[in-house]
């Protein structure tokens, strides 16, 4: 993962990511499937999202994380870190629209940091395809999905070749499993885990409307798939193959 940051960002980004910050409100989890029913949702929702448009120019001046202290000393792990997004966001996940209109559109670059400081980055050239899954430490739907994407790992039926992208985000202290620095280590989370802001930029950038979110890219960053809510083992392995199936033959 590259860890070099982006310049300021176009002014098209800009506005894009006003809208989207200005009217989107997330929901606090997806159902057991896409299809979003009363029966599966939750009813908590997030706070409505600030306006994300300054992120990048704000970001190295806002972020005093590192892994480090100006002694050398550890620091406690941040659970926000500064986000900054190049690209124009991709357009909100809806699950009724068939096909997704974001499947093919070259997805944002997200530069971001792990709890630790760590720069990390979402999007752009890699050497793999990666899955993207955000998750709320709070979110019932996201713990039961943990669980299913390990035995997915321990199996062996995870696609041979995919990388695995965690990014930690709607933290909320006065929620359950707050820290999610600690709560993503209690759930043995095998994968690199980077933390959103608190305006939640990065799944607002990925077109995210529920937890657990998941995005899967091309190793050119475009992408193949989305999907909201949780599922079975065995339903993501058939939803991931399919995702690199279609890169593939593309």
């Amino acid at each position: 993962m590259s860890s070099h940051h982006s310049s300021r960002q176009p002014i098209l980004r800009r506005v894009v990511v006003g809208l989207a910050a200005a009217t989107l409100a997330i929901s606090a989890c997806g159902g057991s499937d896409d299809s979003g029913s009363d029966d599966d949702a939750a009813a908590e929702t997030t706070p409505e999202s600030a306006d994300t448009s300054a992120t990048a120019d704000t970001a190295a001046a806002d972020s005093s994380a590192s892994d480090t202290s100006a002694t050398g000393e550890p620091t406690e792990p941040q659970q926000n870190q500064p986000v900054s997004v190049d690209g124009v966001p991709l357009v909100p996940f809806d699950s009724e629209a068939t096909p997704d209109p974001a499947v093919g559109e070259t997805a944002p670059v997200v530069f971001g940091a792990s709890f630790d400081g760590t720069p990390m980055t979402v999007g752009g050239p890699t050497d793999n395809p990666t899955l993207v899954v955000f998750l709320a430490h709070w979110c019932p739907h996201c713990n039961d999905e943990i669980p299913q994407l390990i035995e997915l790992e321990e199996s062996g039926d995870m696609p041979e070749g995919l990388d695995v992208i965690g990014v930690s985000t709607a933290v909320d202290s006065g929620q359950p499993n707050y820290p999610p620095s600690d709560w993503v280590e209690e759930k043995a989370w095998p994968w690199p885990v980077m933390a959103d802001d608190e305006e939640s930029s990065a799944i607002i950038a990925m077109g995210g409307t529920a937890f657990p979110f998941a995005v899967v890219l091309d190793t050119d960053g475009t992408v193949l798939a989305r999907r909201s809510g949780g599922a079975p083992a065995a339903e993501t392995q058939v939803f991931l193959e399919e995702a690199l199936a279609s890169g593939a033959s593309a």
